[in-house]
């Protein structure tokens, strides 16, 4: 069991870390400080330091401690999803809306490091989340290919299928975020697999 002390660490590590999304979330790595996290966090630079030792790994920390939120609330949702393919990649779908509606300044950065991910490119922080694309990625791209088996879509490339409902979710996320007032997780996702099962053509 963990000490008061303990407990107050990690808490005050937790607002430190949403700080740090803020700050990453506004800028690139190489433009975003220390400094800058610091003063959004309303701490001093030496006592941003005793948490994290360079802004590499605060960078990291932020990235892991989110994907490990939204590894949680999807594997929640997940065990008490109906078993069509098509109806738990909706439920998982309401789950990456609802993830990125809540703290959305993680979205950048979500969406930088995935399209390195995506290319292959060898960036500083490949190592740490690739385990955590690989995971999720692994898990829509099993859902689609049960959703196939079924006849419940196309026969396309698994691949190719998971690039797409990645890419349309983030576009109805987008589209969701420049709408006033806030539009809910619900008509997002609706609107963006209404275009992964159904196109968006006229015929």
């Amino acid at each position: 069991m963990s000490s008061r002390k303990e407990r107050e660490r990690a808490k005050r590590q937790e607002v430190l870390l949403e700080a740090a999304g803020l700050v990453f979330g506004r800028k690139p790595f190489d433009e975003a400080t220390m400094q800058d996290v610091a003063t959004a966090a309303e701490i001093s630079i030496q006592g941003l330091y005793e948490f994290f030792p360079s802004k590499q790994e605060m960078y990291e920390q932020v990235m892991l401690y989110y994907a490990g939120v939204f590894h949680d609330h999807a594997q929640a949702a997940l065990a008490e999803a109906p078993e069509s393919p098509i109806e738990r990649l909706n439920v998982l779908a309401r789950v990456y809306v609802k993830h990125f509606q809540e703290v959305p300044f993680t979205l950048p950065m979500f969406v930088r490091d995935r399209v390195q991910f995506d290319f292959g490119f060898d960036t500083r922080f490949r190592r740490h989340y690739q385990e955590v694309y690989e995971t999720e990625r692994h898990r829509v791209t099993s859902l689609l290919q049960e959703a196939v088996a079924c006849g419940a879509l196309r026969s396309l490339d698994p691949e190719f299928l998971t690039q797409l409902v990645m890419d349309v979710l983030q576009a109805s996320l987008h589209f969701a975020y420049h709408r006033s007032p806030r539009e809910e997780v619900g008509p997002c996702v609706a609107r963006a697999m209404e275009c992964l099962l159904h196109g968006i053509g006229t015929e």
